[in-house]
């Protein structure tokens, strides 16, 4: 008790321990600095935050906006005809052999879509370039790819994309596949690993002894036997041009009547007199190899029969039409009109071994309508691909795929796409075809 008194006396002679009063000023001043200083620092950082945002959101939508530029880009590249899309088809300006003429034109025929447009609150600007293909020429290409730059601008910020594209060659997933409508009937069978059947738009198959054995899909509606799946994606379609492919044959059935051999260069003439003869300068010397071929110059249409006709690789100017074939003929045939082949016809597609692997599959190819009917005595090896519309029918059978592109319906030899009767296609995912397909795809892209 002692010490604690001792204690108080000691310490009670500190006034400064027995009142507060001095401290609380200072100490309230100091902390109102700091707390200033603190508010400043943040004001600053806030600006400079709302500054950075602003940069951020300015440069983030022009990365948007140039990238809206490579897709309306892209969609105008995608095949299109009148009646598929409101998009710009560049139709000629795809040539089978690579971006050529899409390199001269393209942006100057979308320039209303393609240079400074207006989209959200900036605007974009696309250019095409040759991407190196090792040829050393820029405005010739070799490799069907390209690169697509597009700059989107938003306030003063401007952001660059590069999307490096490509037009495939068409490789068929399906037995047959249409763009249009497909209806099926019968008791036909579609085999093989590939063994499906796709329509862009709706697909139908009545009855129920047909086979599929990998089913089938469409985009539209789906109904039927084998029906697995409706609004499903669209599938690519390949681009037909049969004159893509007239260097490639070994006879041309000319459409004022006569016949070149392309080898030779000799042009043979139909002369009426004594029977009829196929001739250049010796009468009858060209009966052995086009006797079976007849032409009329009304309907624009070539008509092969049973008789002589060379086996060999055909394109038609015009219309070709069978009445018959000659035994074991060997043939294929490319036709910028129609293909109607029917009959008991005993034929294989001609595979010429100089001749790189898509053009030996080659079997019909027609730049509208084909239709393929009968009873042919062999299996078909490759594949039948119209512009317009097929129709498969009758007892034939096919070893490979079956493709229409529906890009028009000019012709009325096939009103619609259908399969009947009891034919067979069987497809295994191993036909190559020289087509390139209806989209582009991009492959790499990257914000330079």
């Amino acid at each position: 008790m002692k010490i604690f008194k001792m204690g108080k006396k000691y310490f009670g002679n500190f006034k400064c321990f027995q009142c507060e009063k001095g401290i609380v000023l200072p100490t309230t001043v100091m902390m109102l600095v700091a707390l200033g200083a603190l508010a400043l620092v943040s004001t600053q950082w806030t600006v400079q935050d709302i500054s950075r945002t602003a940069d951020y959101y300015d440069s983030r939508e022009a990365f948007y906006i140039a990238e809206a530029g490579i897709q309306e880009a892209i969609n105008l590249l995608d095949y299109t005809n009148s009646s598929g899309g409101t998009e710009n088809s560049p139709g000629d300006e795809i040539a089978a052999g690579g971006f050529d003429n899409v390199l001269t034109n393209f942006i100057s025929n979308n320039s209303s879509d393609l240079t400074d447009v207006s989209f959200g609150s900036g605007t974009y600007n696309v250019t095409l370039a040759d991407n190196d293909d090792a040829d050393g020429d820029t405005a010739d290409d070799d490799d069907n790819t390209l690169v697509l730059t597009s700059v989107g601008t938003s306030g003063d910020k401007t952001v660059t994309l590069e999307a490096v594209i490509i037009r495939r060659l068409f490789k068929a997933d399906s037995a047959i596949t249409t763009n249009g409508d497909l209806g099926g009937n019968g008791s036909f069978t579609i085999d093989g690993t590939n063994g499906s059947i796709h329509s862009n738009s709706s697909l139908s198959v009545s009855g129920g002894s047909a086979t599929v054995t990998e089913g089938a899909t469409a985009s539209g509606d789906c109904t039927g036997t084998g029906c697995v799946s409706g609004g499903v994606s669209p599938v690519s379609i390949p681009i037909i041009s049969p004159s893509d492919y007239k260097s490639a044959v070994e006879y041309i059935l000319n459409d004022d009547g006569t016949i070149e051999d392309v080898g030779t260069g000799n042009i043979y003439t139909y002369t009426a007199p004594g029977g009829g003869n196929w001739t250049t300068s010796t009468t009858g010397d060209g009966n052995s190899s086009f006797g079976g071929l007849s032409y009329n110059s009304g309907q624009g249409k070539w008509t092969a029969g049973s008789s002589d006709i060379t086996n060999g690789f055909f394109y038609v100017e015009g219309d070709f039409g069978t009445t018959g074939t000659p035994a074991g003929w060997e043939t294929s045939i490319v036709a910028d009109g129609y293909i109607d082949f029917g009959g008991n016809a005993d034929v294989v597609n001609y595979k010429n071994a100089s001749d790189t692997e898509d053009i030996q599959d080659v079997f019909l190819i027609a730049g509208t309508d084909i239709e393929f009917s009968g009873t042919p005595s062999n299996t078909i090896q490759g594949f039948i691909a119209a512009a317009e519309q097929i129709s498969i029918s009758g007892n034939i059978s096919v070893n490979g795929f079956i493709v229409a592109s529906d890009s028009a319906a000019t012709e009325n030899l096939v009103t619609s796409n259908t399969i009947s009767g009891s034919a067979t296609v069987t497809y295994n995912g191993d036909i190559v075809a020289p087509f390139l397909d209806n989209k582009v795809s991009i492959i790499a892209w990257q914000e330079t």
